[in-house]
């Protein structure tokens, strides 16, 4: 089921004939008495093709790359890499954040967790801000909040059971929507609807 309201079709992404980038020039040469060390344009072209695989696997962040790769290239360029990255449009922020916020609402995650686990890739500020705002105007979080709370739990609250106990289980639901990143009122919606009666579902 898909909660997109205007789905943008278009295709996923695919790997790429990736070419080589053209190495910057160096006017210095590799000192001849430590053989072991990298040359300038050797390091950069290691990190360009490790950059190269990653991304031919899925989109990366900025952030992301440069975690998994500055700890393996030390001594390379990364901002010379990643510039060359971005000029041949291999890599791109944006369109990291777009594919990676319909990934998360296919997972049924919330707009609060979505943002949050943007900004731990790095995506903050107006880009963060703009991706989420074009995101609220295609998906229905209350719709997508109901439907993760009926596939967690399958039977309404039981109204025979003791009071306390129906409040138990209903903080039980509202926990798990909040964990999942859901807002008060999708909480609020999805948990009522749930627990509404086939014969009053709205026609």
């Amino acid at each position: 089921m898909s909660f997109f309201r205007h789905p943008n079709g278009g295709g996923s992404h695919a790997e790429r004939d990736l070419p080589s980038p053209d190495l910057p020039r160096s006017s210095s040469q590799a000192r001849p008495d430590i053989p072991s060390r990298e040359k300038p344009t050797d390091s950069f072209q290691a990190l360009f093709n490790h950059a190269l695989e990653l991304l031919a696997r899925r989109e990366h962040s900025c952030e992301e790359l440069r975690q998994k790769l500055v700890p393996k290239h030390p001594d390379a360029d990364f901002d010379g890499v990643l510039q060359r990255l971005q000029t041949l449009n291999y890599q791109c922020d944006r369109r990291f954040a777009e594919s990676f916020c319909r990934s998360r609402v296919n997972r049924g995650q919330g707009p609060l967790r979505i943002r949050q686990e943007l900004q731990v890739r790095g995506i903050r500020g107006v880009l963060a801000q703009e991706v989420m705002d074009a995101l609220q105007e295609g998906v229905d979080w209350f719709e997508l909040a109901l439907e993760q709370l009926r596939r967690k739990f399958r039977d309404p609250i039981d109204d025979t059971l003791p009071r306390a106990q129906q409040l138990k289980e209903r903080a039980r639901r509202q926990r798990y929507l909040a964990y999942r990143g859901f807002f008060g009122d999708a909480i609020q919606y999805a948990i009522d609807a749930a627990n509404r009666p086939v014969d009053c579902a709205p026609v």
